[in-house]
């Protein structure tokens, strides 16, 4: 297994504004600031990836965080304490999600992060 490297125009951030989570925010504008950082840095190593589901090492700042996304099931996982402590959808989750449509890339798949992000768009902020 290895890091991901990805080189390309973000999806999540343009999901996030099209579902009315405004772009200016300053903690959404933090977070899509580290989109690009974390993909184009290669801070990934991908355990698992199938069909509405992706397990993966995200290599922060301050340690490695143990995320896993169930995009059909609805359900996330995160080692990080942001996640731990407050039961947030934490930046790590976000960037699983869009690692997942750079990696499957196929509509059906892009529908499925779409309809997550609309499932927990009160719980990013």
């Amino acid at each position: 297994m290895s890091y991901v490297l990805a080189r390309r125009e973000l999806r999540t951030p343009k999901m996030l504004e099209e579902l009315g989570l405004r772009v200016e925010a300053s903690r959404l504008r933090a977070i899509l600031g580290d989109f690009a950082f974390y993909l184009n840095s290669g801070r990934f190593k991908v355990l698992r990836l199938r069909r509405g589901y992706i397990e993966a090492i995200v290599r922060g700042f301050h340690g490695e965080w143990h995320t896993r996304v169930d995009i059909i099931g609805r359900t996330f996982v995160c080692s990080c304490p942001h996640h731990r402590f407050r039961k947030a959808l934490c930046k790590h989750v976000l960037l699983l999600l869009e690692l997942y449509a750079f990696l499957r890339n196929e509509p059906r798949d892009i529908e499925l992060v779409r309809r997550f992000l609309e499932a927990y768009a009160e719980r990013i902020f």
